[in-house]
């Protein structure tokens, strides 16, 4: 079964995503082949979550704009 292809991701602005929530989110990123814009201003990511975003980000080939 094929899953729908969703390139803009609706805004995770304001979700109080944690460190860990970034963390699952780089794990996505790892693996994303469709995912091209995504949200997360005004949340609660802290230096290790960052690092982690910024460490997928730079095996992720897809993501065009991240805020």
């Amino acid at each position: 079964e094929k899953h729908p292809i969703f390139p803009f991701l609706g805004s995770l602005a304001e979700n109080q995503i944690s460190n860990k929530g970034a963390k699952a989110l780089a794990r996505s990123l790892l693996v994303n082949r469709s995912l091209m814009v995504l949200d997360l201003r005004s949340n609660s990511i802290g230096p290790t979550g960052g690092k982690a975003l910024a460490d997928a980000l730079k095996k992720n080939q897809v993501l065009l704009s991240l805020k």
